[in-house]
């Protein structure tokens, strides 16, 4: 799916973006996952859990936050730390950071590189709300998961852990899972398909609670309808390429993600 030189490189910098932000921080998305599940799926399989291309990080804001709290958030402060100690680049909501492939360093700017040697890896930045004035005070529109603020206000939705000697936030289980199921239906990327399943399966297979369990959890999080909705959707093709990340079979990935329903 990924090249292992695109996850040992997005793993390489997701320590170095932990190291430099203060804590907590929270890790959303593919590399959260892997910390859920890639302990179970290594002993069972002799081999780490699939990595991630991008780094997701999430933000709290409260629907009213000001300008000039917004302008001293968490997410500012990051941004900033990100752009002066690690030299990413801003775009839009994201923050990009080029790498040469062969040589595995950094591309500087106005170097010209053939883009078949170039890794674009970003750093998404996610918020659970939206303030009125968010746009004047970063001067982009950015990318919510709103989800995300059952994580900042309520414990029982997080798990905290050490990693990279920093504090960690991760959304429990049942929070990711919702994420996927609510991603999934807006998917136009094959590959970013493949890997919402093969997310879904794992935490749902890998991670400490039993899928019964994790189902009667993503309920309040996810209607049942939108479930059964979201499921349509995923073809036999699909579960024969998540198969094929998985060393698990198709009819068995179908089997156990088809317990949410």
């Amino acid at each position: 799916m990924y090249k292992e030189f695109e996850t040992r490189t997005s793993y390489t910098y997701l320590q170095k973006v932990i190291s430099v932000l203060h804590e907590p921080v929270c890790i959303l998305g593919g590399w959260a996952v892997f910390f859920h599940v890639n302990k179970n799926f290594q002993k069972a399989q002799g081999r780490p859990y699939l990595g991630s291309r991008d780094i997701d990080l999430g933000f709290h804001f409260d629907k009213k936050s000001t300008l000039e709290e917004m302008k001293n958030s968490s997410l500012a402060k990051s941004m900033e730390l990100l752009q002066t100690k690690l030299n990413f680049k801003p775009l839009s909501f994201r923050l990009l950071k080029e790498i040469h492939t062969e040589t595995e360093e950094e591309i500087g700017e106005g170097q010209m590189i053939p883009a078949h040697f170039v890794f674009p890896m970003y750093i998404d930045l996610m918020v659970d709300t939206i303030p009125q004035k968010f746009k004047e005070a970063f001067h982009f529109q950015p990318a919510d998961e709103p989800l995300l603020r059952f994580v900042f206000e309520h414990a029982e939705y997080r798990d905290e852990l050490k990693q990279f000697k920093k504090k960690l936030w991760l959304p429990k289980p049942e929070v990711l899972l919702a994420t996927k199921l609510n991603a999934l239906e807006q998917r136009d990327k094959e590959h970013k398909k493949i890997k919402d399943i093969c997310d879904m399966f794992a935490l749902l297979w890998y991670s400490r609670e039993k899928p019964q369990q994790l189902k009667e959890k993503v309920i309040p999080l996810v209607p049942s309808e939108k479930i059964q909705k979201v499921l349509s959707i995923i073809t036999q093709s699909d579960y024969q390429k998540a198969s094929q990340q998985l060393n698990h079979s198709a009819d068995e990935i179908r089997r156990v993600i088809g317990l949410l329903s």
